[in-house]
C-alpha cells in the first residue's frame, strides 16, 4: 500500500513538472504592505522631544503607551523592563527588545515601530489597551524619526 501511494505521489509530481505550486491554495496577497525604510518627508526633521515622546506619553485611552512608564502605571515596564519615558530609557530597550527597540535608520526592523503597526511580526499590537492605536500620521512620525537616524533632539 505504501509503495502504491509513493508511486502515485511521484507520478503527480512528475505530471506537474516537478512543481507543486499549481495545487497550492490561493491565499491572496499580503494583508499589510511592505515596509519601506525611507524617510517619507526628507524636508522635515522629526524631533523626538517635540513629536515622538508626546505620542508615547499619552494615556492609553488616547492611544498612548503609559504602561511603559513606572510613575504612571508600570505594568508594561514591570513585564518587559521597557521604559518609554525618555530618549535614553527607550534606547536601552527592554528584556526582549534590547537594542533592537530602535535600529537607527531602519524602522522596518525596529521593534518600537513594528509593535505599533497593525500586524506586528510577533506579540500583540501596542498599545495593548487599544484601540485607539496610533493613526497612520502618528505611525509616520515614528517611522520617519527612526529613518532619519533616531536622534535625541
Amino acid at each position: 500500500m505504501r509503495s502504491r501511494l509513493a508511486a502515485l505521489s511521484l507520478a503527480g509530481v512528475v505530471a506537474l513538472g516537478g512543481c507543486l505550486d499549481p495545487i497550492a491554495p490561493d491565499v491572496g496577497g499580503p494583508i499589510v504592505g511592505r515596509c519601506d525604510p525611507a524617510d517619507s518627508d526628507p524636508d522635515h526633521d522629526v524631533s523626538f522631544h517635540v513629536e515622538v515622546l508626546p505620542l508615547l506619553a499619552r494615556a492609553p485611552r488616547e492611544g498612548g503607551c503609559t504602561c511603559h512608564d513606572q510613575s504612571r502605571n508600570g505594568i508594561g515596564y514591570q513585564l518587559s523592563a521597557l521604559d518609554l519615558t525618555s530618549y535614553d530609557a527607550l534606547m536601552r530597550g527592554g528584556r526582549s527588545s534590547g537594542r533592537d527597540i530602535v535600529v537607527e535608520g531602519d524602522p522596518c526592523i525596529s521593534i518600537l515601530y513594528l509593535k505599533l503597526t497593525a500586524a506586528p511580526p510577533f506579540g500583540a499590537r501596542m498599545p495593548l489597551g487599544g484601540p485607539p492605536y496610533f493613526t497612520s500620521d502618528e505611525l509616520r512620525v515614528v517611522h520617519d524619526w527612526i529613518a532619519e537616524g533616531a536622534d535625541a533632539e
